[in-house]
């Protein structure tokens, strides 16, 4: 009899697991608190059952198996190297939340990380302002600044830009915008915004006596006037949503890459108070 047991056991471990019953595939690139609140909002946002990988706790060729064998309906991807894995899986409609640039592609789509440009020019229209410098990479924010130059248009601001294409260049660039702006905007392009050159940003706003808006609370400690910055929870949530719509049969091309919707506004009355400045509604 143990050796019948033994022989019965050897045979079903070579037996394929049964696929598990769930509907979204959520890929998580690593264990963070940012991404697990994101998660958290997505599982808010929809009542479908999930399954949540963190990809550096598998080899990719392990992710790639699972989800040729589980078939998951659709696949939330939290961040660029689980949204870069998500992607191969050509049959399964991939939504993304948590990266900085994603490409668009057939049969992705999500919420980006980047709120739209005219919640931020709605900030620099109440402080007064008319000429905004913004630094960047074309080469990763270069779509983001069309669009915001398009808004700025309809706003009535002028957005002075500058190119950089290394982290390096920001402060002496940064030196070409003295007596030409009015207030500066600080994206989230890494290239632009590093901590190499940060503290050039808030040095030229106290020798010109300019504000930074800036996209994360952290740099209001430094000296920046306003943030406004992306609730994680709520994009997990429009994920959430939008996963929801593709179960309920919505072609993923009708659903096209969505902005956050709700931005958390913060402010350094400090820094307001000392460059006269009373409106900053965003």
């Amino acid at each position: 009899m143990p050796v019948l047991r033994a022989a019965l056991i050897a045979v079903l471990l070579l037996l394929p697991l049964p696929a598990l019953a769930y509907d979204i595939l959520v890929l998580q690139s690593l264990h963070e608190k940012g991404y697990d609140e994101a998660v958290r909002g997505a599982r808010r946002g929809s009542n479908a059952t999930m399954r949540t990988l963190v990809l550096s706790d598998y080899v990719e060729t392990d992710i790639t198996r699972i989800i040729r064998e589980e078939h998951p309906r659709v696949i939330i991807a939290v961040g660029e190297r689980a949204l870069a894995v998500a992607e191969k899986a050509r049959n399964v409609p991939v939504l993304y939340m948590m990266a900085l640039n994603p490409r668009i592609r057939q049969g992705v789509t999500g919420v980006a990380m980047l709120l739209d440009p005219s919640r931020y020019l709605s900030v620099f229209n109440s402080m007064g302002v008319q000429k905004v410098g913004v630094i960047y990479d074309p080469n990763r924010s270069g779509a983001y600044l069309r669009r915001a130059q398009f808004a700025a248009r309809r706003a009535g601001i002028e957005l002075i830009t500058r190119e950089v294409r290394v982290p390096k260049e920001t402060p002496a660039v940064l030196e070409s915008l003295r007596g030409k702006v009015e207030a500066l905007w600080m994206i989230p392009d890494v290239t632009a915004v590093s901590p190499a050159s940060t503290e050039a940003y808030f040095l030229f706003s106290q020798s010109q006596g300019v504000p930074v808006v800036t996209f994360a609370e952290v740099y209001l400690s430094m000296g920046g006037a306003v943030s406004l910055g992306i609730d994680r929870y709520d994009i997990g949530k429009q994920v959430g949503e939008m996963a929801e719509s593709l179960l309920a049969g919505t072609p993923i091309d009708e659903l096209p890459p969505q902005s956050p919707r709700k931005a958390l506004t913060r402010t350094n009355d400090g820094v307001l108070r000392r460059l006269k400045i009373s409106g900053t509604g965003g």
